[in-house]
């Protein structure tokens, strides 16, 4: 087993700080922390690289009615300095914002196997002044919503297999539906808010006939 698949296995199974010195000591020091250390130290361990890792197993379950689910999450770090990564979000699933890391991940689903093949954290790197508190606060040069279909056409890049693409009423907007229909050719499950309203055809679309959801 190389150290990559030792340090997750220890992330998984630590329940207190994870730290070099930790592992190296669970494995009575048969490696030490300085080599663990060096190797966290060696890469950005990104989207290229998780692709590199899993690029084989993808293959070996691959087929045509694959399903890519999209989702992000909030790694709450609210005693940890706020900088570009780990600052404020705003969470869907307690309604409220929370400090810490936005991850933004993707998973390719086929049959019971799923693989996860890319993420991003969310980065707000640009300061601003919010004219009614009059406090700084931080905002993304790109959106989350740009950050799927940039997610999503990386998969086509790397000829990943899929038919639908999934994911939650955050990322329902219609320039996410038009890319993934019209542009790649795919097809797509999103939720909806049920303030939105629709137009259940083209002609009700262009006579502006639409119904709300609720």
């Amino acid at each position: 087993m190389d150290i990559l698949d030792l340090y997750t296995d220890y992330l998984i199974c630590q329940n207190k700080y994870a730290t070099a010195t930790g592992l190296s000591d669970l494995l009575s020091g048969d490696i030490s922390h300085d080599k663990v250390t060096r190797f966290l130290s060696s890469g950005d361990f990104g989207s290229k690289e998780l692709w590199s890792y899993v690029k084989t197993s993808v293959r070996k379950h691959e087929s045509n009615d694959g399903v890519l689910i999209l989702d992000d999450c909030i790694e709450e770090k609210p005693y940890t300095d706020e900088n570009e990564v780990n600052c404020w979000h705003y969470s869907h699933a307690k309604g409220t914002v929370l400090k810490g890391l936005n991850i933004l991940s993707c998973m390719v689903r086929y049959g019971d196997i799923s693989l996860p093949i890319a993420y991003e954290i969310v980065k707000k790197e640009i300061h601003y002044c919010d004219l009614k508190t009059k406090k700084e606060r931080r905002r993304s040069a790109i959106t989350k919503n740009e950050l799927l279909r940039e997610i999503i056409k990386q998969a086509c890049v790397n000829n990943v297999l899929f038919t639908y693409v999934l994911a939650d009423n955050w990322y329902s907007s219609k320039e996410n539906m038009d890319f993934i229909h019209y542009y790649l050719k795919k097809y797509f499950i999103l939720g909806i808010k049920s303030n939105r309203t629709v137009a259940l055809s083209k002609t009700d679309a262009k006579n502006g006939l639409h119904q709300s959801l609720k």
